[in-house]
């Protein structure tokens, strides 16, 4: 609902007025469908929140008295309004909106007829086309976004020393795959770590992680079930997808023989039990670690067991996107990440790699080393907006929210060292 008009959104509103003219100011909706057709012509992303569920918006079509958004994965849930704020020439809005109609990831609102709430940004963006940055990210949970604390709080506790390594900004890879093969010991002194690459494509194992992405467990090499049966475990898969391809791809007869045969080849090298789980770069398989039993150990592989090794699986594939992040951004003397513009409440910098942007969305906590004349500011932030540009590059927003001591002082000097600047040239 609409507001009164404040002594501070009257002021506003006559600011604006001066900046834009009469023609978009005859009324409070002329000047809120300007900001709507601003943000359509930039094709800028901004947060829809419908009932706490925070989603990303785009404006595709502005009409009389309706907008048409762009809002991916949005289900409708029964309620008729949402919550959408932007920024336009550093002041801040706000509206709720009501919502007409939905289909296929849009949605119709009608456009306020009133500014709501707007305030001008207590900080000013500096625009800059010097600073560049290199940066790391920060545990939050393995998985990122919201830290889901019962299960992590347990895989910290499990593999401690190895998730202490892992937190450093530059952990070491050789002390990580040494602790990694002492955990793996632990369970059994049977076990393979696999990487593709030319020459190595992992066999039967690796088509299968490359096509499926996921873990599979047998935990009774001497039951045909265990491989393609529909009980399988409640946490892990088995070959059962694969089996089903393979009946429609060649028919039953095929795909009963190939599992038998399978199954055949690994009694005959005397496995009793195995987990097989992927190890990713990013989210794409670069290579598994098999773990298993045999006649001659006088164990089976348990689900607990299993899902442990699972878990490490995930831990290695943080580790080694977290190393390959830096790595890529540290690898010359110069950085490649360069900022776009700043302020004493975040950034906005821009990559050319998409895999990271993704991957950014979840993993959203990230150390900033920033390199201003004599000094080096380290600064942590989340990541909040994501846009992709086009022509292979993606801008990425920061909040800061911790620095280094006094390195905010030093920023705030440089802001408006390079503010003055730009009014005097």
């Amino acid at each position: 609902m609409a507001v009164g008009r404040s002594d501070t959104l009257q002021e506003l509103i006559t600011i604006l007025e001066t900046m834009f003219g009469e023609t978009i100011i005859g009324s409070d909706i002329n000047l809120v469908k300007h900001l709507f057709y601003s943000l359509k012509a930039d094709q800028r992303e901004f947060p829809f929140d419908y009932e706490g569920e925070k989603l990303t918006s785009v404006v595709e079509e502005v009409s009389e008295d309706t907008l048409v958004l762009y809002v991916p994965y949005l289900q409708p849930k029964g309620i008729l309004r949402a919550k959408i704020s932007f920024e336009i020439l550093n002041i801040l809005y706000q509206f709720e909106v009501v919502l007409l109609d939905f289909w296929e990831d849009h949605v119709r609102v009608k456009i306020p007829s009133e500014l709501q709430a707007a305030a001008f940004r207590k900080n000013l963006r500096v625009a800059v086309d010097d600073l560049f940055m290199n940066y790391v990210i920060l545990y939050r949970s393995l998985s990122g976004g919201e830290r889901e604390l019962g299960k992590n709080l347990s895989v910290e506790q499990r593999f401690f020393h190895l998730m202490k390594e892992i937190k450093k900004d530059n952990p070491s890879l050789k002390l990580i795959n040494l602790m990694v093969t002492e955990y793996i010991l632990g369970i059994s002194k049977d076990y393979e770590i696999v990487f593709f690459g030319p020459g190595k494509d992992g066999g039967f194992f690796g088509d299968f992680i490359k096509k499926y992405n996921r873990s599979v467990y047998v935990p009774d090499c001497s039951l045909i079930k265990s491989y393609i049966g529909e009980e399988k475990d409640p946490y892990l898969d088995n070959f059962r997808d694969e089996y089903l391809r393979l009946i429609q791809t060649r028919g039953q007869a095929k795909a009963d023989e190939f599992f038998r045969e399978l199954q055949k080849e690994e009694v005959r090298n005397f496995l009793i039990s195995y987990i097989v789980t992927p190890i990713r770069l990013f989210n794409d398989p670069i290579g598994y670690v098999k773990v298993y039993s045999t006649a001659m150990d006088k164990f089976s592989i348990v689900q607990q067991q299993a899902l442990y090794i699972e878990e490490l699986g995930d831990i290695l594939t943080y580790a080694l996107t977290k190393v390959y992040i830096r790595q890529e951004n540290f690898r010359n003397e110069e950085a490649v990440t360069r900022i776009l513009d700043i302020s004493m409440n975040g950034l906005l910098f821009e990559i050319e790699d998409e895999r990271t942007f993704n991957y950014l969305k979840q993993h959203n906590i990230i150390k900033m080393f920033i390199p201003i004349s004599e000094r080096n500011l380290v600064l942590r932030g989340e990541v909040v907006r994501f846009l992709e540009i086009g022509n292979g590059k993606y801008q990425l927003g920061v909040n800061f929210f911790d620095s280094n001591p006094d390195d905010m002082v030093f920023l705030q000097h440089y802001i408006f060292s390079k503010k003055m600047r730009i009014l005097f040239e």
